[in-house]
């Protein structure tokens, strides 16, 4: 009898230990493919990997990267980008980025309501206009010359947010 009871006792810890570990993969999983600035969802083909507070961190784009500069202070370090036409790793240091053209992913679709359900009004929002990146200024002049918007070197972009 004693010997059930220590079975059913290991069998109960083992089931929570699995729960656990599965609520902490899907936290996990989840916290990866939304924005550490904004919480929208991720695109492949503009995520920006970003040094804050010593760790890396996962954002929508590189406006939302940076803009945390502007409201915390903080350094931020872009590291990485995406390029938004091959969907390969850009280094940020060589690279172009597309800001204002009429493509933009991060824009959501459902406009907010307020308690009237009239629409509200956004001031803000860190995602527009969009800014998408690119390897080379080829690239982006031919996105640029299709939608608009203006080509400008990563790095020159981003010391318009670290002032």
């Amino acid at each position: 009898m004693q010997r059930r009871s220590v079975l059913a006792g290991i069998v109960a810890i083992l089931v929570i230990a699995g729960l656990g570990y599965s609520a902490w993969r899907y936290v996990n999983e989840r916290s990866a493919q939304s924005c550490k600035a904004c919480t929208r969802p991720v695109h492949s083909h503009m995520k920006t990997v970003a040094i804050l507070d010593g760790k890396r961190a996962v954002y929508c784009c590189p406006a939302c990267a940076l803009s945390v500069h502007q409201q915390s202070g903080k350094r931020v370090q872009v590291v990485e980008m995406t390029d938004y036409i091959s969907n390969g790793p850009v280094k940020p240091e060589s690279s172009f980025v597309v800001r204002n053209s009429d493509v933009n992913p991060c824009l959501q679709h459902q406009p907010a309501v307020g308690e009237n359900n009239q629409p509200l009004q956004a001031h803000f929002d860190r995602c527009s206009p969009s800014v998408l990146a690119f390897q080379d200024q080829k690239s982006a002049t031919a996105f640029s010359g299709e939608h608009g918007g203006q080509v400008v070197k990563f790095s020159d972009f981003a010391s318009e947010f670290q002032r």
